[in-house]
C-alpha cells in the first residue's frame, strides 16, 4: 500500500511541476529574492529554489550556484522534499545518505546544508528552499530554521499564485 501511496504522490508532484515548468517563473526576479534572502539570513555563499520531478532536480532560482538540472538522486533537496520541517546536516562528509554526493566529494566541496520543503496549498511538496555552505557550520539557530521555513512558505505560495494565472492550479 505504501509503495501505491508513493507512486500516487510522485506522479502528482511530476504533473504539477510540469504546470509550473511550462512557464519560464525562473526569470521572475521574485523567486531569485527568496534564495538571496535565504543566503543573506545565513550569511551563507550558495542557496536555491528547486524544483524536483520525476529523476531530476531544476534549480529554478539561486544565489552563488548556475541555474540548471542535476539528478535527483544526486542532491540533498531529494531528502529534505517530504520532510515534515527542515532537514539540515552540518557534516554530510560523515552522513551516510550524502557522502557520497558529487556535491560533497567534488565541487562545490558541500559542507552543510539546510532545506525547506515548498508545500503548495493542495499538500503537494514540490522542491526545496535550501542554504548551502562550503564549509562547516553549527546548526541553525531557531530563528534561522523558523525565517527559512517562513520564506519557504511565501515562495510556495507564489508558486501556487502562478499555478492559479496560468490555469494549472494543483
Amino acid at each position: 500500500m505504501l509503495m501505491f501511496k508513493n507512486l500516487f504522490r510522485e506522479r502528482r508532484r511530476s504533473d504539477v511541476v510540469h504546470g509550473l515548468s511550462s512557464h519560464d517563473a525562473s526569470a521572475e526576479p521574485v523567486f531569485t529574492r527568496f534564495a538571496d534572502d535565504a543566503a543573506l539570513a545565513f550569511n551563507a555563499p550558495i542557496a536555491a529554489l528547486t524544483l524536483i520531478h520525476d529523476d531530476l532536480q531544476s534549480i529554478m532560482a539561486s544565489h552563488g550556484f548556475p541555474i540548471g538540472c542535476m539528478v535527483r538522486s544526486n542532491s540533498f533537496c531529494t531528502y529534505a522534499i517530504d520532510h515534515p520541517g527542515v532537514l539540515e546536516c552540518c557534516d554530510p562528509d560523515v552522513d551516510a545518505r550524502f557522502a557520497h554526493l558529487p556535491s560533497v566529494t567534488g565541487d562545490p566541496g558541500v559542507r552543510y546544508y539546510i532545506g525547506a520543503p515548498l508545500r503548495l496549498l493542495s499538500g503537494i511538496d514540490v522542491g526545496t528552499l535550501c542554504v548551502i555552505d562550503t564549509v562547516r557550520r553549527l546548526p541553525a539557530s531557531a530563528d534561522q530554521t523558523a525565517y527559512l521555513l517562513g520564506l519557504a512558505r511565501q515562495a510556495s505560495m507564489a508558486l501556487d499564485a502562478r499555478l492559479d494565472i496560468w490555469g494549472h492550479a494543483a
